[in-house]
């Protein structure tokens, strides 16, 4: 289903969410079944009239029978109707989420913009779609415009039995409309205190580690405690005002009902209607306001249902407006940094300004730099993960714009500073969700990362299970395993932050090894580091400062060997900050 999905959108990128959900033509059904239904419940109405006018009077015990069996086999195919319709509705609202969620998951990887704002997520809300479309409510609403249609019934039958009706729907109405401005108003603020509870408790959860190593268990929970009474609350006071409101339907309900039969029974005895109709208009009645009942406790489901359809809606935008674009040729792995800027709305000075070097095939180039210099912020622009505010960044002479995303995962290796890795088996780490991935491949680029062995001495070797972001592993196992992923597969762009941070001198050593095979299969390498290491082995080193770039070039340029007492001088020279990396490379290569 998600490749025809796939194709639908990029057929057409004006196309609507709504116009890729299928089924939809089962409410064309749905709507049938639902006439029938409202139809076929008339004949208990008109039983009591043809049973208290015409057979009680005539005595014929024939007629009463023909009519119960009547009667009956309606009731009997109204109940087949319902059950029929609430199938339809159950794998119309099954169809959606498989349609939507794919979709929902596809913009929760790609947009990063609503990354961590604290809302609930995007398919969270997609189930409580489903969810909804699934219950009765979806009935109550389409049974609801059949409401004229019995109240015109009532008034053939006589016209105070429409005022009775009417009078009713008037006061339902009014009871729906404080509902659901109730139910609006309590959650909307529940919602906000719910984020914020949220928040706090993925952050305790998260570092859960250090609230119990602080001694913050305690002060945790209460804070957790508060902010959840905040956010339950508007939850506590909407339910019962609602609730109160409903009880308030029910009795208004009954009461018409009352009064039907009063009235009823007083124009029986005017000799205004026959003592059929008495039953028929209680059974009529009771049968109009049960929708609008039904409604008035289910507008915090309306409420909340509509709130999840907007976020759904805002979170597939990008999907749907994406344009295709055009699968280009497997790139050689020719890397140009031209002019590159980046900021945020909120920062003061840009986080790294005007930006330019060139990385080839079979290079190495290791970016250097202070804390907060922008080394991370430059290869996440690198791996596509964020766009330059200006100038541009090209693999193969193309914008990574021009590129396809999924085709160019494809190409570029990427290992992140905080190594992240899916949860499953050491094999699945390194493959991830590549669907024709071979054990020989894994195995290759685990041997090229220099973690085969490391793996071998694991309890169950590639089938170990590594926990939830790789939590069973030490910080070295799993920044080799990350460097064994990021080698996986036929890449020919290779980012690597800090990829030596949490290992060892043999590990490093180990690192370098992989780091040159990889330059000899023909890869171009940019790596970020703060320790000298990789530094013997660069092509071409990259200083960066305060997001500007202070020199580009070879390592013997751009770290130029110092004479004791002498300043660096000339076009070359460069600011205070590289001294600790000219000493730690000289003390590499004693």
């Amino acid at each position: 289903m998600y490749s025809r999905i796939r194709r639908e959108i990029s057929a057409s990128s004006k196309r609507s969410l709504l116009g890729l959900i299928p089924g939809r033509s089962a409410f064309v059904w749905v709507v049938a079944f639902s006439v029938s239904i409202n139809l076929l419940l008339l004949a208990i109405p008109l039983y009591s009239i043809e049973v208290f006018d015409r057979v009680i009077s005539s005595g014929s015990v024939e007629t009463l029978v023909g009519l119960t069996i009547i009667a009956a086999s309606a009731l009997v195919f109204s109940a087949m109707f319902d059950t029929l319709r609430g199938r339809l509705l159950s794998r119309f609202a099954v169809g959606f989420e498989r349609c939507v969620a794919p979709i929902v998951l596809e913009s929760a990887i790609a947009n990063t913009d609503r990354r961590g704002d604290g809302r609930t997520h995007d398919l969270v809300k997609v189930r409580e779609l489903r969810n909804f479309l699934s219950s009765g409510t979806v009935a109550a609403l389409i049974d609801a415009p059949f409401l004229p249609m019995f109240i015109l019934i009532l008034f053939f039958l006589h016209p105070w039995y429409g005022v009775i009706a009417l009078i009713g729907t008037g006061i339902l109405l009014v009871m729906g409309i404080a509902s659901r401005w109730i139910a609006r108003t309590e959650i909307s603020q529940a919602s906000e205190s719910a984020l914020r509870t949220q928040a706090v408790l993925d952050g305790i959860v998260r570092h859960s580690s250090l609230v119990r190593a602080m001694g913050w268990t305690r002060g945790a929970t209460r804070e957790f405690m508060r902010l959840n009474d905040e956010a339950l609350s508007p939850v506590v006071r909407a339910s019962e005002r609602v609730a109160a409101i409903a009880s308030a339907a029910r009795m208004t309900r009954t009461v018409l009902q009352i009064a039907a039969i009063g009235a009823g029974a007083w124009l029986v005895l005017q000799n205004e209607v026959l003592a059929g109709s008495l039953i028929a208009s209680a059974i009529l009645i009771a049968r109009t306001l049960q929708p609008m009942e039904g409604l008035i406790s289910a507008w915090r489901a309306l409420t909340s249902a509509h709130e999840a359809w907007i976020q759904v809606c805002a979170a597939v935008a990008p999907v749907l407006e994406r344009k295709r674009r055009t699968l280009l040729p497997p790139p050689s792995g020719y890397l140009d940094v031209l002019h590159v800027a980046y900021r945020t709305p909120t920062a003061k000075r840009p986080i790294l300004a005007d930006i330019t070097f060139r990385c080839r095939p079979c290079e190495i180039v290791v970016v250097i730099g202070p804390t907060g210099a922008g080394k991370s912020t430059l290869l996440r622009m690198i791996a596509a993960l964020e766009s330059p505010s200006s100038g541009a960044i090209r693999l193969d002479r193309a914008t990574l714009d021009n590129w396809d995303p999924d085709q160019l995962g494809q190409y570029v290796g990427y290992l992140p500073q905080d190594v992240e890795l899916l949860g499953g088996t050491v094999a699945e780490a390194i493959a991830g969700f590549n669907e024709v991935a071979r054990d020989e491949d894994i195995i290759a680029a685990a041997m090229l990362a220099q973690a085969h062995d490391m793996i071998l001495s694991l309890p169950r070797g590639y089938q170990t299970e590594i926990g939830r972001d790789g939590n069973g592993l030490s910080g070295g196992q799993r920044q080799r395993i990350g460097l064994a992923r990021a080698f996986f597969g036929d890449r020919k762009l290779i980012l690597l932050d800090e990829p030596n941070s949490n290992l060892d001198p043999e590990g490093e050593e180990a690192l370098c090894s992989a780091v040159l095979q990889a330059k000899e299969r023909g890869a171009a390498l940019v790596i970020v580091t703060h320790r000298p290491r990789l530094l013997t082995i660069a092509d071409a080193v990259l200083l960066l400062r305060d997001g500007t770039q202070l020199a580009f070039g070879p390592p013997s340029g751009v770290l130029p060997m110092r004479v004791p007492g002498a300043m660096p001088v000339g076009p070359r020279a460069i600011s205070r900050e590289a001294e600790p990396h000219i000493s730690s490379v000289k003390g590499a290569g004693r």
